[in-house]
């Protein structure tokens, strides 16, 4: 008995489309599912925000906002990634066709670069404006600031060279907009570390010990983004454009690590202003007992009801002394502090 197969036709460029599905549709998956995992870390670091924000002033108290702005971000990202595989592996599935044509014609796939630039514009505006705050030099910042607005503007310039067709034109301005995502972020880098040295080289023991930690931050927060986009910049430019697709991995996860980065850094901050607010209400405890790495000497009741004034002759001075230890366990070291306070009755001519 005979058998027969369905047989599909399919037009050269579709042929070709499905033949390399690995790329045409896998890249689109794994960045999809990368994106949706980093979507959870973001989710986790937003909770942990909202959980430990204690009242602040200043530019502090619009934290709340950016924290919404990014989560909305986060989510849309997801959404849209949710979108581009549902389309291409289930609508569109048997229908290569309209499938090859989605990178150019829907927009919600169109503006995959797009979305990602947007959060990079957020996160690296705040980390632009900190960097302001700790050196105060406004031609700093001007470099950071004009190379993130062309970067912007180069993922704005190849998203309508996508719509007209224009790949050369596509190619050179998304070029435009990775090197100067990984410019910005290289300069604010460098630059937030170079003005917390020369912070730490002028400081006292303690601010260093203070710059060092925030050092650290700086690190751990600015680098993963910064070579994530290297990486990608990087990709752009070796793979061949039978494989260029997968640059969309490091693509859909540099947006959540922009997010990642900024969540984790004000999780820092807040985190920082409990230690110290903690530390400073356990110095207000009564004096003569022993509270953290602190021991002062007892010199009677220091709450305000009960504030005992010491008798003072007509002609005597009165010294108080107080020692306070301070054990710090990062250094090792103990310090001694001694404070005389002297107090008289007034009386005429007392200091001739």
């Amino acid at each position: 008995m005979a058998t027969t197969g369905s047989v599909i036709n399919l037009a050269p460029a579709s042929q070709t489309f499905v033949d390399n599905r690995a790329t045409t549709l896998g890249a689109w998956v794994i960045a999809g599912f990368l994106d949706a995992i980093l979507l959870g870390v973001v989710l986790c670091q937003a909770g942990k925000f909202i959980k430990s924000r204690r009242p602040q002033e200043g530019l502090g108290r619009h934290y709340r906002w950016l924290v919404v702005l990014v989560i909305f971000l986060s989510v849309l990202k997801t959404s849209q990634g949710i979108a581009i595989v549902w389309v291409q592996n289930v609508e569109d599935f048997m229908n290569p066709d309209v499938a090859r044509t989605l990178i150019a014609t829907a927009w919600y796939q169109v503006s995959t670069p797009l979305m990602t630039g947007i959060m990079a514009v957020v996160v690296q505006s705040f980390f632009a404006l900190r960097f302001y705050m700790l050196s105060r030099k406004v031609y700093f910042v001007l470099p950071i600031a004009c190379s993130m607005l062309l970067g912007f503007a180069g993922v704005c310039l190849s998203l309508n060279a996508i719509i007209v067709g224009n790949a050369e034109t596509k190619v050179m301005w998304l070029l435009v907009h990775l090197i100067c995502a990984f410019l910005t972020d290289l300069l604010i880098t460098i630059g937030t570390c170079w003005a917390l040295r020369n912070r730490n080289s002028r400081g006292l023991a303690s601010t260093n010990s203070l710059i060092n930690r925030l050092l650290r931050l700086v690190f751990e927060s600015a680098v993963p983004p910064t070579i994530v986009a290297a990486v990608d910049l990087i990709m752009t430019q070796t793979l061949g454009a039978q494989h260029l697709l997968w640059h969309l991995v490091l693509n859909y996860a540099l947006s959540k690590l922009y997010a990642i980065s900024l969540l984790y850094t004000l999780n820092c901050i807040n985190q920082y202003r409990e230690n110290q607010a903690l530390s400073q209400e356990r110095m207000t405890t009564s004096s003569g007992s022993r509270v953290g790495n602190i021991r002062t000497t007892k010199r009677g009741d220091l709450e305000l009801g009960n504030v005992v004034r010491p008798t003072i002759n007509k002609d005597q001075v009165y010294v108080q002394t107080q020692i306070i230890t301070h054990v710090s366990p990062s250094h090792g070291s103990v310090e001694e502090s001694s404070t005389d306070v002297k107090s008289s009755g007034w009386q005429p001519g007392w200091d001739k």
